[in-house]
């Protein structure tokens, strides 16, 4: 473990030379994350397995690689092309569908919870997120207009002037609102990371203001999960049992894992393609379940760190080469990014989370679809805009005239 700490700490100290302190960056996330994993584990009190060689040997190959990669495509000069703004027409058609489905949404929400069994509301509210109600489904919570939501909050954010601040209030105070009633820590988290990079990038935001906020979402955390348990507020073991069950428990859970034990060729890490080939009757072969099976490691827990698919398709090799291809995808992205490229800093804004939530899962090849969805949205307002569809272009309009008059 301390030769892990080590490796963990000089990517970290690397990691922030070269990305210039910026907190925000793939390999400061990724290094500074793993580094907390490692110390918690080694002193906190806490009743876990004890980790194996096994799971130094995959973290150190995935913070080295990942990080190097990362940082050595952070460092490359990119062609800047004229900066695009978002389509306002479709900016308005985006918050308006917000508005009108958000009712929508949340009252269906609430009636799935009443088919709940548990006497504890917060707790029907969040089976039915997670899919733990007979015949009701994950996307029965989670319906397509969440991401509008979302990308709307993000452009509106990203855009953000005295004109449209109502429209950054109202968006925030939906998916916040969304984010309590389904009781899920994970959309808290979503909005909390977004919006801090957001704001961090238009210098609104200082270190100091991002350390108290991670400090109010942890209490937020911790509301959530007395009110989702029978815990009282009385319960001084709630923090100790919140940190080991959800920072902790995925890493004695990764020992559990058998390498190249897949029955179908990166089945794991492809499961979009998969995915594809069933919906499109192409294969009769179904994706793997996205919700994996509980083991017990001092606490029951289904989730295995972001090394799983990797490790489970391809051994320590996967986790190697899709270190590498991850970092490279992360910095490429927040590279432009910080060159002030309007798309990227959306984009990398709602892609944040999933490197946060490397610790538990991996998110961005096992959600592909709905990355792929998000894309879509962000990069739609753009597109009409840049090429000027259902309008023209006010300054072609002008060069029009003048040629007429003349």
């Amino acid at each position: 473990m301390i030769l892990t700490i080590i490796i963990c700490l000089v990517f970290l100290l690397l990691s922030l030379i070269c990305s210039k302190n910026n907190l925000f960056s793939p390999g400061v996330i990724t290094s500074g994350l793993w580094l907390c994993i490692m110390v918690l584990y080694l002193f906190l009190n806490h009743a876990l397995n004890p980790l194996t060689n096994k799971y130094y040997i995959a973290i150190n190959l995935w913070v080295a690689f990942f990080c190097l990669s990362s940082l050595f495509i952070q460092s490359l000069s990119f062609t800047t092309k004229p900066a695009v703004t978002p389509s306002t027409l479709t900016r308005n058609i985006l918050f308006y569908i917000s508005i009108l489905t958000f009712p929508l949404v949340i009252w269906k929400i609430y009636e799935l919870a009443k088919l709940g069994t548990s006497p504890n509301m917060m707790n029907n509210l969040r089976a039915v997120a997670v899919g733990g109600i007979k015949n009701v489904n994950i996307e029965d919570a989670s319906p397509f207009y969440i991401i509008i939501w979302f990308v709307s909050y993000l452009i509106e954010l990203n855009q953000y002037s005295k004109k449209n601040r109502h429209r950054v209030l109202i968006l925030f105070l939906m998916y916040f609102v969304y984010a309590a009633i389904t009781m899920a820590k994970i959309h808290f988290l979503i909005l909390f990371i977004s919006t801090a990079y957001l704001l961090y990038s238009k210098k609104v935001l200082k270190i100091k203001h991002i350390f108290l906020g991670i400090l109010c979402l942890f209490f937020v955390f911790e509301g959530v999960q007395m009110l989702r348990s029978s815990s009282t507020i009385k319960d001084t073991h709630l923090t100790k049992n919140m940190i080991s069950l959800y920072l902790l428990s995925p890493s004695p859970a990764f020992n559990t894992v058998k390498p190249e034990s897949s029955q179908f060729f990166g089945e794991n890490v492809f499961r979009f393609i998969y995915a594809l080939n069933y919906k499109l009757g192409l294969s009769a072969q179904k994706p793997v379940d996205t919700f994996l099976p509980f083991v017990n490691v001092g606490t029951g827990t289904n989730t295995y760190t972001i090394l799983y698919p990797f490790y489970k398709d391809f051994g320590l090799a996967g986790v190697g080469f899709f270190a590498v291809v991850l970092g490279l995808i992360m910095g490429y992205i927040y590279n432009k990014a910080e060159n002030g490229n309007l798309i990227f800093i959306i984009i990398y804004a709602f892609l944040l989370y999933q490197i946060m939530m490397q610790y538990a899962a991996e998110i961005f090849f096992t959600n592909f679809s709905l990355n792929i969805k998000r894309l879509i949205i962000v990069l739609l307002p753009f597109f009409i805009n840049k090429y000027e569809l259902f309008f023209k272009n006010k300054k072609h309009e002008l060069i029009e005239k003048k040629e007429l008059d003349d």
